[in-house]
């Protein structure tokens, strides 16, 4: 005998429900195979904001956010720890701007910009 589907939608919603609580519960801070960093960003304004634990300043970080490409940061190029820097994905890392003091708050961010919080 078969269970109509309007009779499972209760089970398949509470499924889903845990299926997206599971997923914002998972770690926001990873450590890859090749010794990357990966974080994960959270919106700010226009741009997104991803903090670096101190531990891991000195390897490469990957920053995820949902539905886009990953964006690499080189080793060298991680503020350290105290200082902030905004990073463009469309511009070259030599290219990018220089660490800076942290700004309180959430500050004005270009669009599809990171702030990288060291």
């Amino acid at each position: 005998m078969h269970t109509p589907i309007a009779g499972r939608t209760p089970l398949l919603a509470l499924a889903c429900a845990a299926v997206v609580a599971l997923a914002a519960c998972a770690p926001a801070t990873g450590l890859q195979s090749d010794g990357s960093v990966v974080v994960r960003a959270e919106r700010a304004g226009a741009g997104w904001e991803a903090s670096v634990p101190p531990a891991f300043v000195a390897r490469t970080l990957v920053i995820t956010r949902p539905w886009a490409r990953a964006v690499d940061v080189p080793r060298g190029f991680v503020p350290p720890p105290g200082t902030c820097r905004v990073w463009r994905a469309d511009r070259a890392p030599a290219l990018q701007r220089p660490f800076e003091p942290c700004p309180f708050g959430t500050p004005d961010l270009p669009a599809g910009s990171y702030l990288i919080r060291g």
